[in-house]
């Protein structure tokens, strides 16, 4: 009984301090928290597949315009040594 009467006085501080700075929550807090941070990822973010599939859309439009570059610098050389 004498140690907790000792340390009482910190006991009360720590949990004042967890208190105030919030860092036990409940379970309908940590809830909300949670839907929260589904809808904000939502709104800011992209999905894995997507992402994949528009790069991969990317890529191919970006090898056709190489490919039609390559065509017309060859039309232009041919042109030229006429």
């Amino acid at each position: 009984m004498d140690v907790f009467i000792e340390y009482a006085p910190f006991v009360v501080v720590a949990m004042g301090f967890f208190i105030a700075y919030k860092v036990f929550v409940t379970p309908n807090q940590l809830m909300e928290m949670k839907s929260s941070l589904i809808e904000y990822i939502a709104e800011h973010y992209v999905s894995d597949k997507t992402y994949r599939e528009n790069h991969r859309n990317l890529q191919e439009q970006l090898s056709l315009i190489h490919q039609d570059i390559n065509d017309v610098k060859n039309l232009l050389i041919q042109k030229g040594g006429e």
